[in-house]
C-alpha cells in the first residue's frame, strides 16, 4: 500500500483533443504500462487504420471505443508520481456520452483539461469546464495538446491560451491558479521531460504540474 497521499484525476475535454492519448502517455512515463503493451496496441491500432491511437488504446478498452476512436466508459487507471498516488478518470469528450462524463468528474479531486492547439476551445471544451466548476472541482492544469501538430508555435499556444482563460474566467475559475503546458502526448513533449520543441517555454512539464496539485 502506497503511503503516498490519494487524487483522484479528471481528464477533460472536446472530443478527439486527445484525452485518451494523454491517459496512455502519462501511465507509460510513470511505468505504469510497460513498453511493449504499448506496442501491441500500436500493432492493433494500424490495423484498424487508426495509427497513432496506440496511447488512446490503452485507456479504451471497449471494442465499440476502438472502432469510432472515441471514449464511452469511464476507466479508472493508476499511476504514482514523487508526490501523489493518482486514479485517473477518464471522462469522454463525445456529446453523446456527457452523462458519463459527468459521472467521472463528480469523483475528482482535480482535473487536466485538454485542448487541441490546433482547434482551441471547442463546444465541449466549454460544456466540461462549465461542469468542473458546478461539481467544485477548483485547481484545473490545462494541456494545450498537439502542439506537434502547430509546429511547436508560440503564438499559437499563447492564442489558445488566451481563449481558455477567458472561457475560465466566464465561471469564475481562478487563472492564477491554473497551470497552462504546452504539450504533445503522442510526442510526449512536456509530459515528463522539458521538450526542445518548446525551448520559449520555461514552465513546469506536466507531471511537475501534477506534483504541486494542493
Amino acid at each position: 500500500m502506497s503511503d503516498k497521499l490519494h487524487q483522484n484525476l479528471a481528464i477533460i475535454g472536446h472530443v478527439d483533443h486527445g484525452k485518451s492519448t494523454l491517459v496512455g502517455r502519462l501511465l507509460y512515463e510513470t511505468g505504469s504500462v510497460p513498453e511493449h503493451v504499448i506496442e501491441q496496441h500500436k500493432e492493433e491500432a494500424e490495423e484498424k487504420g487508426k495509427g497513432g491511437f496506440e496511447f488512446a488504446y490503452v485507456m479504451d478498452n471497449l471494442a465499440e471505443e476502438r472502432e469510432r476512436g472515441v471514449t464511452i466508459d469511464i476507466a479508472h487507471q493508476e499511476f504514482d508520481t514523487d508526490q501523489y498516488n493518482f486514479t485517473i478518470v477518464d471522462c469522454p469528450g463525445h456529446r453523446d456520452f456527457v452523462k458519463n462524463m459527468i459521472t467521472g468528474a463528480s469523483q475528482a479531486d482535480n482535473a487536466v483539461l485538454v485542448v487541441a492547439a490546433d482547434d482551441g476551445v471547442a463546444p465541449q471544451t466549454r460544456e466540461h469546464v462549465f461542469l468542473a466548476r458546478t461539481l467544485g472541482i477548483n485547481e484545473l492544469i490545462i494541456g494545450v495538446n498537439k502542439m506537434d501538430l502547430v509546429d511547436y508555435g508560440e503564438s499559437k499556444y499563447e492564442e489558445v491560451k488566451d481563449e481558455v482563460g477567458d472561457l475560465l474566467n466566464q465561471v469564475r475559475f481562478d487563472t492564477e491558479k491554473a497551470s497552462f503546458i504546452p504539450i504533445s502526448a503522442f510526442e510526449g513533449d512536456n509530459i515528463a521531460e522539458a521538450s526542445d520543441n518548446t525551448d520559449w517555454y520555461s514552465g513546469d512539464t506536466l507531471l511537475e504540474a501534477l506534483n504541486g496539485l494542493p
